[in-house]
């Protein structure tokens, strides 16, 4: 006879999904920072391996997407797709700052820690329903998106102007500034983007509770917490250098370091990389929702696949620009 003590052990047993798929991201974000190193110690060519984390991350998902009994295994997992956008966050607030004994790589052992251990002991519980007041939640998240999609789609492209040198890079960004540098234009970026962050943590955490999502919906999700993060470090970044240290954000503070040698900065090249695929892929799902809501299914289809791989391709271009440009700078 099985008591009622026994019942999460007896659930536990009867899960389809491997102890070591919970436990993976929580392993795999904890030797992160290891993985970054291997690029300044060995070779360029392990930043492959820099991609280990969102990737084993995102294939933990959609194993515990399966189920979705295991909550908070699926929270660590997206989390650990934001690998390289928190490990920048947590470098730029705490390797340059002297009021607190504490560094990113001690906090990032401690975090991560802590993590792993939530999935080692978690017990499967059920699931919910969705609400209305959800929905609007979402919908309200997805119409602010615009204001920052308008300013990507120019951002990105005066990244892309970098492969043709930094004094272009300059001359662009001088002519764009004249426009998102008003006052007005800056603050409602800004507070597009802080309710993108908070409505996206609501929205991811609920997510969670809920039944078994689709695979278009996980990749919104992964996409989005990543871009949770890569917003965090980087609006924090920009705003520290400009009114902290009163450094121009320009392509001089972008490519000051060489981004392959130093042993810090070798961290901003998986982290733009995947900022610029994520910011796509969570683009592409959104216009997908909306496609498919006006019927456009072939369309929605289409769009979804043509944005995410220029995404992938503009990503690889910035990155490879940053390089260069930091090598020669």
């Amino acid at each position: 006879m099985t008591t009622a003590s026994s019942v999460p052990a007896v659930l536990s047993q009867r899960s389809g999904v491997p102890s070591m798929v919970r436990v993976a991201p929580g392993l795999i974000g904890l030797i992160y920072p290891v993985l970054v190193w291997s690029v300044h110690a060995l070779s360029p060519f392990a930043l492959a391996l820099t991609l280990l984390a969102p990737a084993v991350s995102l294939y933990a998902v959609f194993w515990l997407s399966k189920e979705n009994r295991y909550h908070a295994a699926t929270r660590v997992a997206y989390f650990g797709v934001g690998a390289p956008a928190l490990y920048t966050l947590l470098g730029g607030w705490l390797d340059s700052q002297r009021w607190i004994p504490y560094r990113a790589n001690g906090v990032w052992v401690v975090i991560w820690c802590g993590l792993a251990l939530m999935t080692i002991v978690e017990r499967p519980r059920a699931i919910e329903g969705g609400s209305a007041r959800l929905a609007k939640l979402a919908m309200v998240h997805g119409i602010s998106a615009t204001v920052i999609a308008a300013f990507a789609v120019f951002h990105i492209a005066n990244h892309l102007t970098g492969v043709f040198g930094g004094e272009v890079h300059t001359a662009v960004m001088r002519q764009l500034r004249l426009v998102y540098r008003q006052p007005a234009i800056e603050m409602v970026l800004l507070g597009s983007v802080l309710f993108q962050v908070a409505s996206g943590c609501v929205l991811l955490f609920r997510k969670t509770l809920r039944s078994s999502p689709g695979r278009i919906e996980i990749l919104q999700n992964a996409s989005g917490a990543y871009l949770m993060l890569f917003f965090a470090s980087h609006v924090s970044a920009v705003l520290r250098a400009r009114y902290l240290h009163h450094v121009d954000t320009n392509w001089i503070w972008l490519t000051a370091d060489n981004l392959l040698k130093d042993p810090w900065s070798v961290r901003l090249v998986p982290y733009y990389f995947m900022g610029v695929l994520a910011l796509a892929v969570h683009g592409a799902c959104g216009l997908r929702w909306v496609l498919m809501g006006h019927g456009q299914q072939r369309i929605a289809d289409r769009v979804f696949i043509a944005t995410v791989a220029g995404g992938g391709l503009a990503a690889l271009v910035i990155v490879v620009a940053m390089v260069l440009g930091s090598m020669h700078g």
